[in-house]
């Protein structure tokens, strides 16, 4: 019998999905998501709609789970039914009235914390919680980003003592937004 792991959203984060252009893979590529990136493992900027980052070294970019999720990384190599660790961006709206307030209730929900300093994201702030998920069930970390009315999930789950805080790193250094816009008032963190 095989066992997929999935990172799995507390439902409290988005209510809703924004339409997007990202097809909904069939239900044989939800099996098994193969590497779609190709180039120099760092150097390859990928456009996820209204943002884009370099795809970090050691991580490929796979075809999407959900429609919600724009953006879906693996460790090179790795499959849904194999994968140590993932990291992806859910967009949709927002189911609390800032990023801080959805992070608290995150927290809450999944027994973690919330970082009391923000990160940036191509000058919008985000808000970072962190779990002691040892699993890909939970995100270990999750970034909520609120920006034009729209809540970005960047989340990381990882197994065991599998370390992605490099990739994490990388995509916040190199996140940049495509779509111009800001967070309005009554959005921050």
């Amino acid at each position: 019998m095989k066992i997929t792991k999935c990172l799995v959203i507390i439902p409290v984060c988005i209510v809703g999905c924004m339409e997007g252009t990202v097809t909904p893979p069939r239900a044989a590529d939800r099996q098994s998501a193969i590497n779609t990136t190709s180039g120099p493992a760092g150097n390859q900027r990928m456009s996820f709609g209204a943002f884009s980052f370099l795809i970090p070294d050691g991580w490929s970019a796979v075809t999407p789970d959900r429609e919600k999720t724009k953006a879906m990384l693996l460790p090179v190599g790795a499959t849904m039914q194999d994968a140590k660790a993932l990291i992806k961006v859910d967009v949709g709206l927002p189911a609390a009235p800032t990023a801080g307030k959805l992070a608290e209730t995150f927290a809450k929900n999944a027994g973690g914390s919330v970082v009391p300093e923000t990160m940036d994201f191509d000058g919008t702030a985000g808000v970072c919680v962190t779990t002691s998920s040892q699993d890909l069930a939970t995100p270990r970390n999750m970034i909520i980003i609120f920006r034009n009315d729209t809540a970005y999930l960047l989340m990381v789950g990882a197994g065991g003592d599998w370390d992605a805080s490099g990739a994490l790193t990388r995509i916040r250094e190199t996140w940049k937004w495509t779509e111009p816009g800001e967070a309005p008032v009554g959005r921050q963190p």
